[in-house]
């Protein structure tokens, strides 16, 4: 009940804000075909992208026509179903159709299966539907976004995948800087976006910007996700060694026993692990010597393995004696590995003639 009432008064708010949109959406139900208005009155009441049986009709039965006049509907939903169904029609210029809509920042529901209803603007939509046909297209995009629409959650997640660029640098920086809002219930916006932008940052490698990605991680260790760790193994600077301590014991094994997930705990092993140091080592002689291994229901066989290939894979003077510890294990791994081997492995070929570019690949 508490569910179903809270997705009728958030179909509200958006019925509410629809009409308070920008000029340029105009469309109202009633413009629209008699045939056509009951599958997206239907739409519109279940507000969700991906959430109604009637939205497969938008790809059958509405012309190119109708589904631009849809595309300027002032109900977002329809304009996002409109452009999710113009985006799987060749009779429409793809490229255009995302370089047009990168402003169109209201928020829609949508249905991602296992995952529940995620909310995002209909331009991130756009983008997470949209496939390009050679990466200059894309490239083209992505420039778009990160010097005119940075704010989107797309312009964030794209810095996973793309090299530094010196003419983005002070988008990236004021993206990692900028006050982002955390709301709980329709999708977070906060450290999960800046994250993102940090990485990015550190890509850039320069000095001045580590205590800033420093001061950031401190204050969200909590949050931090493999994102993270990444960046201070693939970037590593001593400062970081600050939030390593901060994090372990207590955020480490909280992650693993509160959770009840080892998802996080390979991520900043294996990060720690670079480091080859005496702070370094101490952690990981921790880690490695607890009585109990974990203490809390948990699968450790795995963490055990990343552990201990992150301190052989590392060799130094700091880690000599953790080396000893593990050699065994490690030989044991090794021998196993090699016996799972095929005798003759079959190189299968991927046909990618077709292949289409997505957003994050």
């Amino acid at each position: 009940m508490f569910q179903t009432r809270r997705l009728l008064f958030f179909v509200f708010v958006i019925l509410f804000v629809s009409c308070k949109t920008d000029n340029k959406y105009t469309y109202a139900i009633k413009d629209f075909r008699k045939s056509l208005q009951s599958p997206i009155i239907n739409i519109v009441s279940k507000g969700i992208v991906g959430f109604s049986y009637s939205e497969g009709l938008l790809h059958t039965i509405v012309t190119d026509e109708e589904l631009t006049q849809l595309s300027k509907s002032e109900h977002q939903v329809l304009r996002a179903c409109a452009f999710r169904a113009m985006l799987y029609r060749t009779s429409f210029n793809h490229f255009d159709i995302v370089m047009n809509h990168l402003d169109d920042t209201a928020i829609v529901g949508v249905d991602h299966g296992e995952f529940g209803i995620l909310y995002m603007t209909v331009s991130d939509y756009i983008l997470e539907e949209a496939q390009w046909k050679n990466t200059g297209d894309k490239n083209r995009t992505i420039d778009n976004v990160l010097t005119n629409h940075n704010y989107l959650k797309s312009a964030y997640t794209i810095l996973s995948q793309i090299e530094p660029q010196e003419k983005y640098y002070p988008y990236i920086k004021d993206m990692a800087t900028r006050k982002r809002i955390y709301d709980e219930e329709y999708g977070e916006q906060g450290f999960d976006d800046i994250e993102y932008a940090i990485y990015g940052l550190a890509k850039f490698k320069k000095k001045q910007d580590v205590k800033i990605i420093k001061e950031l991680l401190l204050a969200n260790d909590w949050r931090m996700t493999d994102i993270s760790f990444t960046l201070m193994r693939e970037f590593p600077d001593t400062a970081y060694l600050d939030v390593y301590e901060k994090y372990y014991p207590e955020r480490y094994y909280g992650s693993i026993c509160r959770e009840r997930s080892i998802d996080k705990a390979p991520g900043f092993i294996n990060s720690i692990a670079v480091y080859k140091n005496v702070r370094s080592a101490k952690i990981l002689d921790s880690i490695l010597n607890k009585k109990p291994f974990i203490n809390c229901p948990a699968d450790t066989s795995y963490l055990k393995k990343e552990l201990f290939n992150a301190i052989w894979n590392n060799p130094c003077e700091a880690y000599s004696k953790l080396r000893k510890q593990v050699k065994i294990k490690v030989q044991e791994y090794e021998k196993d590995k090699t016996e799972a081997l095929p005798v003759d492995p079959v190189e299968i070929p991927i046909d990618t003639s077709n292949a289409r570019i997505r957003w994050l690949q």
